[in-house]
């Protein structure tokens, strides 16, 4: 007999964004919970809980690893993190102010929510901007709310019509006391769970289960590597960056990937091809 076990989180408020908005930052700031922060994508590769403490009440945030487009396909391990935000209570999507198309980010991780499982998407939700040190996203603040608000009562998106929208730097910490305040308030809402909604009897999905093996190959010279985890980390970061680099190898020494590849006779020098990037083994 083969059990198929799932672990998903338990918390009040999922934080969903794609990477690099400002995730860890934000829960870094709101709790005692340490993520690993750095100004490149992916930083985040599994999810991270706090406990945040406002106005004499208490609530678990939960910080869901950054969401590519096709997420809830089992792109960037999307289907594996949007998992566990089947047990938050309500959504937080964090909007980098600085990216290029904050607006376009948003519908595509709402979408992403959405077909992965529409009651989902309907619980409720936030929009919080971020970045707001920033004197760009300063300046264009007025513009970007106008467009979210256009956004909200669209047939695009689901669930967001109502989101009351913030505008916080979770560097500075402005505007995040308000933001939390209104969790607090939103939370008071939300129906208490019975006892038997928390159980969940095994039903069949159809859903696309993720692959996490990972393995080795040598093609003409090349070591092929096979990870998703990997390929996540790879994706819209730039190899050319140390940090990146030193995380990166860190998370082969993780999954057993660096065994793999000394088994396989790799020696310094040698080219690492993981998804579509080309690394140098040092």
């Amino acid at each position: 007999v083969i059990l198929d076990l799932e672990l998903k989180l338990l918390a009040d408020v999922g934080i969903l964004a794609r990477p690099n908005a400002g995730k860890s930052t934000l829960i870094s700031r709101c709790s005692a919970a340490k993520p690993k922060v750095a100004d490149y994508p992916f930083t985040t590769v599994e999810p991270i809980l706090g406990v945040v403490s406002i106005h004499n009440k208490d609530f678990v945030m939960m910080e869901i690893p950054g969401l590519l487009e096709g997420a809830h396909l089992g792109v960037g391990l999307g289907y594996r993190f949007l998992k566990h935000a089947e047990r938050a209570k309500m959504y937080l999507y964090l909007v980098d102010g600085l990216a290029e198309d904050p607006v376009g980010d948003l519908q595509m991780v709402n979408h992403e929510l959405m077909q992965f499982s529409p009651e989902l998407a309907a619980k409720p939700q936030i929009i919080a901007v971020n970045k707001l040190d920033v004197t760009e996203v300063k300046e264009n603040r007025g513009e970007l709310e106008r467009a979210l608000i256009e956004l909200k009562g669209g047939p695009q998106v689901q669930g967001l019509r109502d989101a009351p929208i913030f505008f916080i730097s979770a560097v500075s910490g402005e505007g995040v006391t308000e933001l939390l305040g209104k969790i607090v308030e939103v939370l008071g809402n939300v129906p208490v769970a019975e006892p038997d909604d928390l159980l969940e009897a095994p039903v069949p999905v159809s859903r696309r289960r993720p692959r996490t093996a990972s393995s080795v190959s040598v093609e003409k010279g090349v070591y092929v590597v096979q990870s998703e985890e990997l390929e996540r980390l790879v994706t819209m970061s730039d190899t050319r960056d140390r940090r990146v680099l030193l995380q990166l190898w860190r998370e082969m020494g993780r999954l057993g990937v660096a065994v793999q590849l000394e088994e396989a006779g790799v020696e310094a020098g040698d080219t690492i091809r993981i998804g579509d990037a080309e690394v140098e083994w040092f």
